[in-house]
């Protein structure tokens, strides 16, 4: 479960996490649900749960963390959150740890649920609490449109996911 510290791993660490700040802050879009912003459809997770993937747990989640911190910092007019920075850490995480647990051969089901139980924890359950703390909307109200969004747009992600990571691992080992 370590990260193994080249020169490599760390250029793809801070090229996964660019690539997520630059599809979560520039290339998304948000559905208002009750006339809040409570559905951001982005591809931003992607780089970050390949991290998890390609580097292991602890690479993800540091790129997670660098993502959501540079991220929030420089493009959020909201300000800086600490619950979503755990959510983008766990992002990174869970994918590196579940991949451990059930081998190198990695199929497309394999992919689907991991990046389904990685969904289920972390944009249903926590990313939904956050924002019922910070918009003190109900949870349920956010959680049922949310959900289902979310549950869909996870095939798209396994799915990306599952093409680059076939073509990087090859390339990188």
């Amino acid at each position: 479960m370590s990260l193994k510290l080249s020169t490599k791993n760390l250029m793809l660490l801070a090229l996964f996490a660019a690539i997520s700040i630059i599809l979560t802050r520039f290339l998304s879009f948000y559905l208002p649900i009750l006339a809040v912003n409570t559905v951001r459809i982005s591809l931003g997770n992607i780089p970050i749960a390949l991290a998890g993937l390609l580097l292991g747990p602890i690479g993800g989640a540091i790129t997670g963390i660098v993502a959501d911190l540079i991220g929030a910092t420089m493009f959020s007019g909201l300000g800086y959150f600490p619950g979503f920075t755990l959510s983008a850490a766990l992002v990174g995480f869970i994918p590196g740890i579940l991949k451990s647990r059930i081998g190198e051969s990695i199929t497309f089901g394999k992919v689907l649920v991991i990046i389904l139980i990685t969904e289920v924890i972390t944009s249903i359950g926590l990313n939904t609490l956050w924002l019922t703390i910070l918009t003190h909307v109900n949870y349920l109200v956010l959680v049922i449109p949310r959900a289902g969004i979310t549950l869909g747009m996870s095939l798209v992600y396994s799915w990306i996911i599952y093409v680059l990571y076939k073509r990087l691992h090859r390339e990188l080992h």
